[in-house]
């Protein structure tokens, strides 16, 4: 009998300062955070197969998040 661990989920990888803006969310202009996210399927807790990237950027008050 095998069993197979298998998952999927994102790992986040932060690329440094964005700017300053102002956040349409909260209305604060601070320093906004560039991140990119990609998504993996692993086998045994290892990622394996990238199955899409998204770059994004962050509002850290608020949290507020828009994609590039």
């Amino acid at each position: 009998m095998f069993f197979f661990i298998f998952g999927y989920g994102p790992r986040v990888k932060d690329l440094g300062s964005a700017g300053a803006r102002d956040c349409p969310r909260c209305g604060n202009n601070t320093e906004w955070r560039r991140a990119e996210t990609t998504n993996w399927v692993s086998l045994f807790f290892v990622p394996v197969l990238p199955l899409g990237r998204t770059t994004t950027v962050n509002c850290p008050i608020c949290g507020h998040t828009e994609a590039i």
